[in-house]
């Protein structure tokens, strides 16, 4: 097979040409870069955190950290098949600036030293740690504000699990708020949660919706209220 001069010449060309790319590839790196730029101006509603507190990593009882991916499964894996008594669990509810406006520091502080105080007590409850400004849509989800303090006991399925909220003051609870409640069962005295936002045994949970609507809550809670006003302009107009 012969080759002309100008065949060869355009080799080159020919070779630059493939390596282009199609308007449609280039649409779509366009289009990629975008959305990556919009992705970053948005909050993360299921970011892993850790206690703020140093007493919770010196030792103490564990406490668990709660996640949208994870909070059930951490709490329920707790129940042995075997088991002839409930597990009792206290997730407390806190949360940063966001959420608590920065006054839950002492409250959570007083919940870690506790953890540290009960590190050899078998009596202690399992403890739990949810972050509001971390977990929003979780908080949502349970209908959860910080500070306070859920109190859970849980059995073998399918026996339902009994939840009470007590809500902490934010200038006086210390570690013996937690002990004399501990030490009391106070709460046993009060009517068990059974609100639509409870996380195991409500409405919202029993249909799935509780986590859709934690998302909904999160979702109009961040994006600005221009923005919305914005988007029903342009509905209007697309109406009219």
């Amino acid at each position: 097979m012969r080759f002309s001069t100008t065949s060869l010449l355009a080799l080159p060309l020919l070779a630059a040409a493939a390596q282009q790319e199609t308007p449609l590839e280039q649409a779509k790196a366009q289009a990629q870069f975008w959305f990556d730029k919009i992705s970053s101006y948005i909050p993360n509603p299921n970011r892993p955190h850790t206690p703020h507190a140093a007493a919770a990593k010196a030792g103490g009882k564990s406490v668990h950290v709660l996640t949208l991916n994870d909070w059930e499964h951490t709490i329920r894996s707790s129940v042995k098949p075997a088991s002839t008594t409930p597990e009792t669990w206290w997730v407390m509810v806190t949360g940063g600036n966001k959420t608590c406006f920065g006054h839950c520091n002492q409250v959570e502080t007083a919940f870690n030293e506790t953890a540290l105080l009960w590190a050899a007590n078998p009596a202690a409850p399992n403890l739990g740690y949810l972050d509001c400004d971390n977990q929003p849509v979780l908080c949502n989800s349970w209908g959860a504000g910080p500070p306070s303090l859920w109190i859970m006991e849980l059995s073998t399925p399918p026996a339902p699990v009994d939840v009470w909220v007590k809500a902490l003051n934010a200038t006086d609870t210390t570690v013996k708020t937690f002990t004399d409640l501990h030490a009391s069962k106070d709460w046993k005295t009060k009517p068990v949660y059974e609100g639509y936002f409870h996380p195991f045994d409500g409405p919202l949970a029993q249909y799935g919706v509780a986590v859709p609507l934690g998302y909904v809550f999160w979702v109009f809670a961040t994006i600005p209220s221009w923005m919305f006003m914005i988007g029903i302009s342009f509905l209007s107009r697309t109406m009219m």
